[in-house]
């Protein structure tokens, strides 16, 4: 769905005085360092494989620093940078939206959104192209998609501004288009799986910086994930035992003064801020005896067997250094 900005509030701007724009953009320190470190909206697109201007193994190459890629401006990102904050305050100054910039950052799985604006309000991301004929719709969507993971919006407006040939930096209205984003679940698991199985691969290929490219795309199957994602979990859960097995031990020691205690004076039973102590008196229980039953009548003995199943699993041992 387009949404045409009204005749109207294009009168309104040109009753006081025409739109002169605002300034221009700075470089903000978030677009242009640590890019090595996290995978930002414009590397989905590469990533997901339909970037027709780079591979994901050459992305892995900029990232694993293999071959480090200065960011360099060039005439089209120099306009887009001219024009964005422009576009951002004339759809401010023309509806009910107030766009302003953010970043949001995902450290853990090493993700980072610097988005051309945000309404919190109203749960609404903006994303800014300027484009020439043929815009790249695909592109932008899968950049917006992850933009409204990470903020936690609804809806985005791509406002698509078509460049002059001449790279005119004046506004002109009547070349922004604005196509509204809807937030799709399916297509953000599909890019988060996708960015977790690209920063696995790239984990494998500072090991093995001469892999060729054919071999770095068979790495990252279902089980490399699966690995990656409990090596990362792993130091935690290690400590995590640690202290319950420490704690376990305080508790079975204070367990036996209790009892001992308890006997003495003859408590059957105490109640403390967090728990209701019970002393159990001893017990004697009857057990059937498998072992001599199968010795002294193995001609029966099969008949009384009954098969139970048993769910496969995982066990994890811990590595002795």
């Amino acid at each position: 769905m387009a949404i045409v900005l009204t005749t109207y509030l294009k009168r309104v701007i040109n009753m006081v005085g025409g739109f002169k724009g605002f300034g221009l953009q700075k470089q903000d320190p978030n677009v242009t360092q640590k890019r090595n470190y996290y995978v930002g909206g414009s590397d989905v697109p590469t990533i997901l494989g339909i970037n027709p201007y780079k591979t994901q193994y050459e992305l892995a190459l900029e990232k694993t620093e293999i071959k480090p890629k200065e960011f360099i401006s060039n005439e089209y990102t120099q306009y887009g940078n001219q024009l964005e904050p422009q576009i951002r305050e004339y759809i401010n100054a023309t509806t009910e939206a107030h766009f302003i910039v953010d970043t949001a950052i995902d450290k853990d799985k090493k993700i980072r959104s610097n988005v051309d604006g945000v309404d919190y309000d109203h749960k609404l991301l903006l994303e800014v192209k300027t484009h020439g004929k043929n815009p790249k719709l695909n592109v932008y969507e899968v950049q917006m998609q992850l933009y409204m993971h990470q903020l936690g919006l609804e809806e985005g407006w791509l406002a698509m501004y078509e460049r002059p040939s001449d790279f005119d930096i004046e506004f002109d209205a009547e070349r922004l288009k604005i196509e509204v984003i809807k937030r799709d679940e399916s297509k953000i698991k599909q890019i988060l799986d996708a960015i977790e199985t690209f920063w696995i691969r790239c984990e494998y290929l500072k090991d093995n910086p001469e892999m060729t490219e054919s071999e770095f795309m068979t790495v990252g199957t279902d089980m490399d994930v699966a690995v990656a994602r409990l090596n990362k979990v792993a130091p935690t859960i290690l400590k995590f035992k640690e202290e319950v097995a420490r704690l376990e031990a305080i508790e079975k020691e204070a367990k036996e003064l209790l009892y001992q205690k308890m006997t003495e004076y003859s408590i059957k039973k105490w109640e403390t801020p967090f728990f209701v102590v019970t002393r159990v008196l001893p017990s004697k229980s009857n057990r059937f005896d498998s072992k001599r039953f199968k010795e002294e009548h193995p001609d029966i003995y099969d008949e009384y067997l009954t098969t139970s199943e048993r769910k496969g699993y995982v066990k994890l041992t811990e590595r002795k250094k």
